[in-house]
């Protein structure tokens, strides 16, 4: 399977994006779900998969989030385009605690 990394694509200067995030184009719920799992399983340090999506666009959000996505921010590109980010990510990033009042500063 291949995919595209946001390091590589320009989303990357919309957020301060992680190394091994990757980014998918949009397509119907079924096939996100597939390809989610798929990069999961193939980049076991991927911390998060993101479809830019149009903004306000319902029905591409509503099937993002049956997919298991979930709405992040809206972004603009240096080329003036406009994307909602949708988000997965693996559960091991998604059970991390977010306390921070005892977060282990090293």
């Amino acid at each position: 399977m291949s995919f595209q990394y946001v390091k590589d694509h320009p989303v990357r200067h919309t957020y301060p994006y992680g190394a091994n995030d990757v980014i998918l184009p949009y397509d119907n719920a079924e096939a996100l779900a597939q390809r989610i799992s798929e990069v999961f399983a193939t980049d076991p340090k991927c911390r998060r998969v993101i479809v830019p999506v149009e903004p306000d666009n319902v029905e591409e959000i509503s099937a993002c989030e049956d997919a298991g996505m979930r709405y992040v921010l809206d972004v603009q590109l240096r080329t003036g385009e406009e994307h909602a980010l949708m988000v997965a990510e693996p559960d091991w990033v998604a059970n991390q605690s977010t306390d921070t009042k005892n977060l282990e500063l090293t």
